[in-house]
């Protein structure tokens, strides 16, 4: 049989006394629980902690990151979108580029058959250059770039 003790009458007298006490607590617990969903939600989760522009879904290496000698490298577009591909300074030739025209993918593969057979050990600064599909690629398209790092 189990009996239930009523709260001492002190505890409850001063419930009745304050209840304004405990509203207020009440109402920063709350407080304190929505700040830490928002702090939380708000966190930069993001490679190297750059936020990439709406126009870029993806890129491949992400920023700063390690690849092997002969790694793909390139972009995933917003799917209304086209672009190409500059690695150090130097465009890739178009016959060299990888597409997946209706997922906006520009990708590009060192190899035997390429101008560049493989990344050199380092750092390689990669730009894509990006503007509307069907549309003439214009004077000054829009540009995002990023380093990556080669290794054996």
């Amino acid at each position: 049989m189990t009996s239930t003790t009523p709260a001492p009458p002190a505890a409850r007298a001063l419930f009745l006394r304050h209840p304004w006490r405990w509203a207020i607590v009440g109402l920063v617990v709350i407080v304190v629980l929505n700040l830490v969903f928002i702090a939380l939600d708000e966190s930069d989760t993001s490679p190297n902690g750059r936020t990439l522009p709406s126009t870029i879904d993806a890129l491949t290496p992400a920023p700063g990151e390690l690849v092997r000698l002969q790694d793909t490298v390139g972009a995933d577009l917003r799917d209304d979108l086209t672009g190409v591909l500059v690695l150090d300074g130097q465009e890739i030739p178009e016959d060299q580029l990888e597409r997946v025209v209706p997922l906006a993918e520009v990708t590009f593969r060192p190899g035997p058959d390429k101008d560049l057979e493989r990344f050199e050990p380092g750092v390689h600064n990669l730009t894509v250059l990006y503007w509307p599909q069907g549309k003439a690629r214009p004077a000054k398209p829009g540009s995002y770039s990023w380093s990556f790092r080669a290794g054996a």
